[in-house]
């Protein structure tokens, strides 16, 4: 039978986005690249304690909102140029940290708890019991729109139709499982949502995953095409939330004007909020957010040191922390990040659709170069697919310990494999390759080092090579001028370069100057790489450029990327990883006549199409609504992953987040991802200084 729920153990993976990778960029689930430019900089959960910065304030508020001072400009920096005010294809960080103050999503997300709580819907109840179950939900009543019109029943009923019929590519995931929706026939609820199948993460993804639309704006649009800012020149997208925004002219800056009264009176004064530790009702307290936007994050760094911003996306580069905190009117506040930076690899394209071939490439990666020298071990060391600020899906969290979390042996199975210091393991890292070897889960051995076996059991979709590996003479250019190149690897008995269309392996790297960090471990890697004998270039492009290339092109071999806000239990490993979210490049859209190559999917890897496959422990995870069993289902799911290497993480970041603390207070210590995930709770509650 239905029963009546406010709470989740779900989080809320709709605002995922792209984010430049530890040195590259960032894209927000929505979607989400690395988060921080080549440089950014993350620190152990160990060294948080050890590590001193200056204090800001304590993360419990004390007082009020009626003694809080109104008004004020914060000046907010991002190293990357936001790609489109649609939210509905805007795919990247540097749009969502203002389009998320713009619109509004059915539930909202406790910054502390992780608990799913009301917002623009109010209560809901899912039928337990049923194959094709069925959600009932209320909405919040006296709601208006930014430009003064009612928030109605027809506008909820629009949001999931309109989304339901053009599916935008980056929702897909959240969609796909809706299959009517209509006004509720209960007198107790004003809809019913109809599910295909049962959806774990249904509060927070189902109801909370898409951005509510204004009917009286979106209405016959074609949501590719659709610029809310031209079609709303004098007030910019229309939405529920707190801002407007004003100006949006992405290579320069953007404006968010925090003036809608309908806001103030109705969502930021909710019962939950109100009865808050960290949370002031009443907020956000400022007039405006002034975005502006430079060209690299060396630029950003210096113009928040020089006093031209009052903060920025991302850390503070780890050389200039001292000086920040040496600095009376700067400070740091402590956060963990909400994703992770990776190389992604195209499993469509021989041979990284081997596993083998794939995890011998990242026995190269001299992660102690990565992580203690270039960034002075202020990052996590990557490994699974899951931050551990949200730690309940991982493998180490769900089968070992939570003190083992990220030092469990079996976390360092792709370790760089070194003969002495920064020099590789040649001959052990060759024999491993030849001799058709895979790290699947079992324990032993492996390139000299020994591997523990699986944390939940699982295995690897392979348990040998998928060819047959050999190496001979050099014959490739690349290699030739490469002097430690002695031999070349065969696969099949074809060299790299004849297998894939005369080139040999390519990387696409950030711009040098703007991720220098990020472009010397590439060069270090590609450097190791080819002294084993496995030619490799590197090829510059911007972050959007690669992200066109990758998600909507799928035509790439290796990149270099990160996501920001995937959220507290794993169902963003069902986005980026289940052959629902990726391009085969010939079948056709969920309910839509147009193929997939027009649509930016998550799982641009091809990863269950090719490469191995996690899809059934994926959707076994979606579909549980116990979270216990959920948690562990999601946790073999990411080892799974983890082993067959579709992604290879090279960090999480550890946020040190610089604010300007001589004119503002009320900044809130400890949350995920203060400039991004959490910021709406950061501009909650910042406000002037007396």
């Amino acid at each position: 039978m239905p029963h009546r729920r406010n709470r989740s153990d779900g989080a809320n993976d709709s605002r995922r986005k792209f984010l430049k990778a530890s040195g590259a960029g960032a894209v927000a689930l929505s979607l989400a690249g690395c988060s921080g430019g080549g440089d950014q900089t993350t620190t152990t959960t160990e060294d948080t304690t050890e590590e001193t910065t200056t204090e800001v304030e304590s993360n419990t508020v004390t007082g009020n909102a009626e003694n809080i001072p109104e008004g004020g400009t914060l000046t907010y920096g991002m190293s990357a140029k936001p790609d489109s005010s649609n939210v509905l294809v805007a795919s990247s960080v540097y749009s969502g940290v203002a389009l998320y103050r713009v619109y509004q999503f059915g539930t909202e997300l406790d910054p502390v708890t992780n608990e799913v709580k009301p917002w623009v819907f109010s209560d809901w109840t899912i039928e337990e019991d049923s194959d094709k179950p069925n959600i009932y939900f209320n909405m919040q009543k006296g709601l208006k729109w930014n430009d003064g019109e009612d928030f109605t029943k027809e506008d909820v009923l629009f949001t999931f139709r309109y989304c339901m019929e053009n599916v935008p590519g980056q929702y897909a995931s959240i969609i796909e499982p809706m299959e009517s929706i209509k006004e509720s026939s209960k007198s107790d609820w004003d809809f019913a949502l109809k599910l295909n199948k049962p959806i774990g993460y249904w509060e927070n993804d189902t109801l909370g995953g898409l951005p509510l639309l204004p009917k009286h704006k979106w209405e016959g649009k074609d949501f590719k095409k659709y610029d809310p800012m031209k079609a709303n020149p004098d007030h910019g997208p229309v939405g529920l939330g707190p801002g407007r925004l004003t100006k949006f002219q992405p290579d320069t800056s953007m404006q968010l004007v925090l003036d809608n009264e309908h806001y103030y009176d109705t969502l930021s004064q909710l019962d939950w909020r109100k009865e808050h530790d960290q949370v002031i009702a009443g907020g956000p307290f400022l007039d405006k957010v002034n975005f502006k936007i430079y060209g690299s994050k060396t630029a950003m760094t210096q113009a928040f040191l020089q006093g031209e911003i009052d903060t920025h996306y991302g850390s503070m580069k780890t050389s200039k922390l001292s000086q920040v905190k040496n600095n009376d009117g700067m400070g740091l506040i402590n956060g963990i990040g909400s994703g992770f930076s990776y190389f992604g690899f195209n499993g469509r394209r021989k041979p990284l659709d081997d596993v083998a071939f794939k995890q011998t490439m990242t026995f190269l990666f001299d992660e102690y170069f990565w992580i203690q020298r270039l960034l002075q071990n202020n990052a996590i060391k990557g490994d699974f697919a899951q931050t551990p600020g949200y730690p309940a899906p991982r493998p180490d969290y769900q089968f070992a310990s939570e003190d083992e979390m990220l030092t469990h042996p079996a976390t360092n199975a792709f370790d760089f494999r070194s003969a002495q210091a920064a020099v590789p393991d040649v001959e052990a890292i060759r024999k491993f390759i030849t001799d058709g070897k895979v790290i699947d889960g079992s324990s032993g051995t492996y390139a000299g080092k020994d591997y523990p076996g699986s944390l939940s059991g699982v295995k690897a979709s392979q348990s040998e090579a998928k060819y047959d590996y050999t190496f001979g003479k050099v014959k490739s250019s690349v290699l030739k001028n490469h002097q430690s190149a002695d031999k070349e690897i065969r696969v099949d008995g074809k060299t790299i370069p004849e297998v894939m269309d005369g080139d040999p392996i390519t990387i696409f790297i950030d711009p040098p100057k703007k991720t220098p960090k990020e472009a010397k471990a590439i060069q270090r890697w590609t450097d190791n790489l080819k002294t084993v004998g496995i030619p490799v270039k590197t090829q510059t492009l911007s972050f959007n450029t690669m992200l066109s290339k990758v998600y909507q092109q799928e035509d790439f071999d290796i990149y270099p990327m990160g996501w920001g806000g995937t959220g507290p239990f794993g169902s963003s490993a069902y986005a980026f990883f289940h052959s629902d979210n990726a391009d085969d490049l010939s079948k056709k859209d969920h309910e839509s006549d147009k193929l997939n190559a027009e649509s930016t999917l998550y799982n641009a890897i091809g990863y269950g199409l090719s490469g191995g496959s996690a899809d059934k422990l994926l959707s076994d995870a979606r579909t549980e609504l116990n979270p216990d069993k959920r948690n562990k289902l999601s946790a073999k799911a990411l080892e799974r992953i983890y082993l067959d290497m579709p992604y290879f993480l090279m960090d999480y970041e550890k946020m040190k987040w610089p604010v300007n603390t001589k004119k503002f207070g009320g900044f809130v210590e400890g949350l995920v991802d203060p400039p991004y995930a959490s910021f709406g709770t950061e501009l909650n509650n910042i406000h002037l200084k007396e």
